[in-house]
């Protein structure tokens, strides 16, 4: 008998890239709410299985996965079948594991430096410049129509989800290559239905 697979999730945080994937997985499974808002996070049980207080965390029975790019890394594995990795001895692996892990160590504190103006000298760095992550960004895609060619991953998830917040929110430049990617990643039906649930589950939080 499958484990059941339980995301806690918020909608609009790092945790919709859990949501994401399961979607492209079409596995069952259970959403837990978290309301960040009321500090739901902070709450003893949520802390007994995510001492951070942060969103996601995935439970797959007894297993527990905290980080999202750690999420779609497990379910990439966890389920072979969806096609969502390479095999462990599959030459695009490598390209996999980079695009996987980039959004969190270059992306993601490159656009923050840029935006606050903080010091960060380059060779500090583990990305570089701004400008390096931009034209590192519009060279992965740029091919197509995903990171690894015609296979969807899940590094696709990861990030081309930081693309899809950083362009909507005016982090990166509107360079073609991004916007391209992202049109493709939003023609995707685990997408759509991804975005569908995130703006219920807003609404409901509203109410």
């Amino acid at each position: 008998m499958a484990r059941p697979l339980t995301l806690y999730y918020s909608p609009f945080t790092r945790a919709s890239r859990g949501l994401w994937m399961l979607e492209e997985l079409d596995e069952p499974y259970a959403l837990r709410l978290i309301d960040i808002h009321k500090g739901e996070q902070r709450n003893p049980a949520y802390l007994a299985i995510n001492p951070a207080g942060k969103v996601p965390t995935l439970r797959d029975g007894e297993h527990i996965i905290r980080d999202s790019a750690a999420i779609c890394a497990y379910l990439a594995d966890r389920f072979p079948g969806a096609g969502l990795a390479p095999a462990t001895d599959a030459p695009e692996r490598a390209s996999y594991l980079t695009w996987l892990f980039y959004a969190a160590s270059n992306v993601e504190p490159a656009v923050m430096v840029q935006a606050n103006k903080w010091p960060a000298p380059s060779i500090q760095t583990s990305w570089g410049s701004y400008e390096t992550v931009i034209e590192t960004l519009a060279g992965a895609v740029r091919g197509g129509p995903y990171l690894l060619g015609k296979q969807f991953t899940a590094a696709d998830v990861v990030l081309g989800s930081m693309v899809r917040f950083c362009l909507a929110n005016k982090l990166l430049p509107a360079r073609p290559e991004l916007g391209a990617y992202v049109a493709r990643l939003e023609a995707r039906p685990a997408l759509q239905r991804t975005i569908k649930i995130e703006a219920e589950y807003a609404a409901h939080l509203k109410a």
